[in-house]
């Protein structure tokens, strides 16, 4: 005698049509990461050693074939597809605060008084930031729900571009499905982060990495990172985001603009800073299976492909007025992370301080408008529609 059928719920629809657990988008998958047993210590610490001795060799194959961004990008190519075959990967938290520590330290000695000279200019690329921001959300959504059948809610979610722990925190709350939304916001970092640094040679002025820079004595070393150190805990305590970045960033700077500190932070330091973020990004895809790749892929490239047109043309409309490194302005309106994509423009030769302003600006916008969008496209036309 066949099952009964369950008549609750409708048969899903779109590209994404094997990912719906029934009955609520995303139940399924919440209840999973409720219940799943935590991996002993031991666990943590073979999968940290194989992401990372993964993502170092990774980096190094991409820098002897002299690629762009070659220890973050070629870590990150490496993880992700190990995380995609099922590997166990890990990044702990005090290594990846680590290499945001270390990656802050450098980005601040490359900070001058000269940067600052076009600052004049960054309220006019700001405001096309925001356009921006507003163009890629729409597109995205328009296309996720019209074209690839997603829900309203899982669209909109999954096209904000960054402020990833905003946007999880608000998207748990809600019916939208929590797998859609983790695999396209990790879709877009994905492709940005491989490709981005490919491409800008060919839009921008050439950029590669930063200028070799003098040996400094250990105990110069040591005071930088110190300094920085105590600055990154200082604004992760202030909640400011992107906190250890941002904050070694600017105690670094700070040092060098007065004059207290002429220390640079080392290669020997900064490759593993670099393997550690590219690795912790491309782990994002853990627990992907194969239905979930082959449902999505479609609908998330689909929707990379929009906010790629709106952020660039934006960028390049910004360039324009500001007569300023195409390069520069299209990495800095990139949809994606703040501390991935700071660092990712600071290892293309980037001005830190122009990245990271934009960053910290989209990402405070976002932070702040979309639970007030949220509120006005879900909850008040939900009021406003007759039973």
């Amino acid at each position: 005698m066949p099952a009964a059928k369950s008549s609750c719920v409708p048969p899903p629809t779109g590209w994404c049509a094997g990912w719906r657990p029934a009955p609520r988008a995303g139940e399924a998958f919440r209840h999973r990461l409720m219940t799943v047993t935590p991996p002993s210590r031991r666990a943590i610490l073979v999968a940290s050693l194989v992401t990372l001795a993964s993502g170092a060799l990774g980096g190094l194959v991409f820098f002897r074939i002299g690629m762009p961004a070659a220890w973050m990008s070629g870590a990150l190519i490496v993880t992700t597809v190990l995380a995609l075959c099922g590997a166990r990967l890990a990044v702990p938290t005090p290594v990846r605060f680590v290499g945001f520590l270390v990656l802050g330290a450098s980005m601040g000695t490359a900070m001058s008084p000269d940067m600052l000279t076009h600052a004049a200019t960054w309220p006019i690329s700001m405001a096309l930031l925001a356009v921006s921001v507003v163009g890629v959300m729409a597109g995205s959504m328009a296309f996720l729900v019209r074209v690839a059948r997603w829900d309203a809610q899982s669209a909109f979610y999954a096209s904000a571009p960054g402020a990833l722990s905003t946007v999880v925190a608000m998207a748990a709350t809600t019916p939208a499905d929590m797998r859609k939304v983790a695999f396209s916001q990790a879709m877009r970092l994905f492709l940005l982060v491989a490709a981005l640094p490919h491409v800008m040679g060919r839009v921008g002025h050439p950029s590669g990495a930063p200028a070799a820079v003098p040996l400094s004595s250990l105990l110069d070393i040591a005071i930088l990172l110190a300094v920085s150190l105590a600055t990154g805990v200082a604004f992760n305590r202030l909640r400011v985001p992107g906190g250890m970045l941002v904050g070694a960033m600017t105690g670094s700077a700070l040092l060098h603009a007065f004059g207290l500190s002429h220390a640079f932070v080392p290669p020997i330091l900064l490759i593993p800073a670099y393997v550690v973020l590219g690795a912790g990004v491309g782990m994002r895809f853990q627990g992907t299976d194969r239905a979930t790749l082959s449902s999505c892929l479609l609908a998330s490239l689909g929707a990379f492909a929009v906010a790629l047109v709106v952020s660039v043309a934006c960028a390049l409309l910004a360039a324009h007025l500001t007569h300023d490194d195409p390069g520069k302005l299209i990495t800095a309106f990139s949809p994606g992370a703040l501390e991935t994509m700071t660092v990712l423009g600071f290892a293309m030769g980037y001005d830190p301080a122009f990245m990271s302003a934009h960053h910290l600006f989209r990402f405070a916008g976002i932070s702040v408008f979309l639970p007030l969008a949220a509120h006005l496209l879900f909850t008040i036309r939900r009021q406003r529609t007759p039973d």
